[in-house]
């Protein structure tokens, strides 16, 4: 999975100029690098997300991830394929694979989003799934959602979390992180600067304290929206991150 990623990361970030000139639908894409920090901790990550107009009201997006923990590298794929109904509405579906390098262990999950704006400055974003980790069958359900605010062009401010319940025999648990965080879109540059932070922890039978995490990302967009303001529509899904509770502290 690990050498698939990166394959395909870095054919898609040389092919994405000429995409933008084809008549293959491409509109926008995203590369972004950054780092995670928990408990004195901290690890890089890398994303590549691209989107295509299949009609036009009819959307792909694919995600292809990377992030460095301590049982080894995690590589993702994600694609979501949605509709767009109306302005500041967009509805769809979405499929996650990922692969520890190094360790016999597989994620599968899939469930449905959506994204509305709640006026000109605020807009939402849900979803939930179901999912399956193997070998071990362990199940898990999570959701996820976000609320971002734009204070102008070049500044956005959101708050974001997930929740997960795991459940495997000698296992049970249920995950999740609540962060704050804001968006710096860059007036001379395609570039959007993140930063948050929050807390993560476990419940449940199995439960681990809360701990801080700090995330900052720095990334390249083509053919986005460069505006805090951009809507619902002019916007790219977030990827999926169903076991992050787990996979922050090393257990998965």
């Amino acid at each position: 999975m690990k050498s698939a990623a990166l394959a395909a990361t870095f054919a898609l970030t040389l092919a994405a100029p000429a995409l933008a000139q084809s008549s293959l639908g491409f509109t926008q894409a995203e590369a972004r690098i950054g780092a995670v920090s928990l408990d004195g901790e901290t690890r890089a990550t890398g994303t590549l997300a691209i989107d295509f107009a299949i009609t036009a009201h009819h959307g792909l997006q694919f995600d292809l991830g990377l992030t460095d923990q301590e049982t080894g590298l995690l590589g993702s794929i994600d694609g979501h394929l949605y509709m767009v109904p109306g302005p500041g509405r967009k509805y769809g579906l979405f499929g996650h694979v990922a692969d520890l390098d190094g360790v016999d262990a597989t994620i599968f999950a899939l469930g449905a989003e959506a994204m509305v704006d709640l006026g000109a400055n605020t807009r939402a974003e849900a979803k939930a799934g179901i999912g399956i980790r193997n070998p071990g069958s362990f199940d898990f359900i999570f959701a996820q959602g976000a609320l971002e605010h734009a204070l102008s062009d070049r500044v956005g401010i959101y708050v974001a979390g997930m929740v997960a319940d795991y459940d495997e025999s000698d296992f049970s648990a249920t995950g999740y992180e609540g962060r704050i965080g804001a968006r710096w879109y860059l007036a001379s540059a395609p570039v959007v600067i993140d930063a948050s932070v929050g807390r993560s922890g476990l419940w449940g039978d199995d439960s681990l304290k809360a701990e801080t995490v700090a995330r900052l990302s720095v990334s390249l967009t083509l053919g986005a929206d460069r505006s805090a303001r951009a809507p619902s529509e002019r916007r790219l899904f977030r990827s999926v991150a169903p076991l992050a509770p787990l996979q922050l502290r090393g257990l998965e």
